[in-house]
């Protein structure tokens, strides 16, 4: 059924490049890894001394007079950061095979009041209370008072670069708060800043200095910080909300209710939906599961280019181009080690008989040689293949397409002979947020198989004539 074909990669852009392949190594650091005074982490509370977990309020609690934001917070992967069970499995990994320290590194984004406590890592996960397990909460963001990634070891906002400052006092990009039982408020600009959100998202692996994930920096060097769009501006709204940014490059100012029987003013929403279809799985965020396929299948653009005649016998040349239309990051982005995009191409001739589908991903979900594929593979400092931050040490292939950039992959295919016209050209982008394999040999038995969510689709007729 198949014949000659390859492929050939000429990736185009602009803005960010569309690919980086074989990365180099980490740079060289002093023989001790930084750390803060909660170890590998770099979250803080303001005199460094332990949190009280007494003093982390529940979600539930903060609902009472914000039920907006609880309904949109209810189902997101935020309040779900240490109980989801992908997480989870990998995170008791971390901890058996690289220690405490490291397990705690991980804990510092995913369960901020367990760290701050000093209950993780000293407690198996069982024994945490809930108000550690409860992930990145209200009280979690509302209590951070500084940013301190710029003047940290790392230079930049990265690996939960805060202070957690506990009390009456909540912070937020709008100080004034009407006197009430509850709190008061205090403003902090970097709320509406892409750097609070990448103390967390982006990660750098705190033994050796290699940037793991790098979605901060991928919009840092975009179209959308030049054009003065924060995460917030797409993240903490809704799909065809951050769709309307993305068409025009501006972002959106919003009213509405903060409290319940407050007045109008600014306002965010509280869903923090990304690309994670899975939310419902991992979650229990069937509206967010659904939400993060339909920015999945708004991100992308898929275009054919072939000529509109060929000859049977001689050689069909197809362009297939991919365009990150809306996404202010690269895509895939994040853990781009577990990611997976690729370009599903198929040929049939006019009775409908395949004669060409390019190689795609093989059975554990890794993409074959020759496949148009986007994503990344980590590698140890041996140059093996892992998907485990404790050892990764570079990346041995990653290929992402930047902000309003696109990667252009040439297919050339020679036609059969007795090949009948027109030949339709078809081509499917999708998506699947960590490979099969992965999963399961993470979670063993409990794995599940994240789903395939189809991006954009392009097709086209190609006549043919004889030789």
């Amino acid at each position: 059924m198949w014949h000659n074909s390859s492929i050939a990669y000429l990736v185009m852009g602009f803005g960010v490049l569309a690919a980086t392949v074989g990365q180099s190594a980490a740079p060289k650091l002093p023989a001790e890894p930084p750390t803060g005074p909660f170890g590998l982490s770099l979250i803080r509370t303001a005199d460094n001394a332990h949190a009280d977990i007494d003093l982390f309020q529940a979600t539930e609690t903060c609902g009472v007079c914000h039920p907006r934001q609880l309904e949109e917070l209810t189902g997101s992967m935020h309040l779900a950061s240490h109980t989801d069970p992908l997480y989870r499995a990998l995170a008791e990994t971390a901890r058996k095979e690289a220690g405490p320290k490291v397990y705690a590194f991980c804990a510092g984004c995913h369960s901020p009041a367990g760290v701050l406590t000093g209950l993780i890592p000293a407690k198996l996960d069982p024994q945490l209370p809930v108000a550690a397990k409860a992930g990145v909460n209200c009280d979690v963001c509302h209590q951070i008072s500084a940013l301190t990634g710029t003047t940290g070891p790392w230079k930049e906002p990265a690996n939960a670069s805060f202070t957690i400052e506990q009390g009456m006092v909540k912070f937020g990009n709008y100080g004034n708060i009407a006197e009430n039982r509850s709190h008061s408020g205090e403003k902090r600009d970097f709320f509406g800043s892409s750097e609070l959100c990448a103390s967390c998202h982006t990660v750098i692996q705190p033994m050796n200095g290699f940037h793991i994930e790098e979605t901060y920096d991928e919009w840092k060097a975009g179209i959308f910080s030049k054009k003065g769009i924060q995460c917030q501006d797409c993240h903490m709204r809704t799909v065809e909300e951050a769709q309307k940014v993305a068409e025009t490059l501006k972002p959106l100012v919003l009213t509405g209710k903060s409290v319940a029987e407050g007045a109008d003013r600014p306002i965010y929403r509280h869903y923090f939906v990304g690309g994670n279809a899975n939310a419902d799985i991992l979650a229990g965020g069937k509206t967010h599961a659904q939400m993060a396929e339909a920015r999945l299948k708004g991100a992308a653009r898929l275009e054919l280019k072939s000529p509109a005649k060929a000859t049977a016998g001689k050689e069909l040349v197809v362009d297939v181009l991919v365009y990150n239309v809306a996404a202010g990051h690269s895509i895939p982005s994040a853990v781009t080690e577990l990611r997976r995009l690729w370009v599903e191409l198929q040929i049939h001739d006019a009775q409908g008989k395949l004669l060409f589908q390019n190689p795609g991903l093989d059975d554990h979900g890794d993409p074959r040689a020759g496949a148009i594929a986007f994503g990344a593979i980590a590698g140890d400092k041996e140059g093996k293949p892992t998907f485990k931050l404790w050892e990764m040490t570079r990346f041995l292939w990653k290929r992402t397409i930047g902000p309003k950039s696109f990667a252009r992959d040439t297919v050339r295919f020679t036609l059969p002979a007795d090949a009948s016209g027109p030949l339709t050209v078809e081509a499917r982008l999708l998506y699947q947020s960590a490979s099969p394999r992965v999963v399961a040999e993470i979670m063993g038995k409990e794995a599940f198989t994240p789903k395939v969510i189809e991006m954009a689709t392009a097709r086209t007729r190609v006549s043919l004539t004889g030789l």
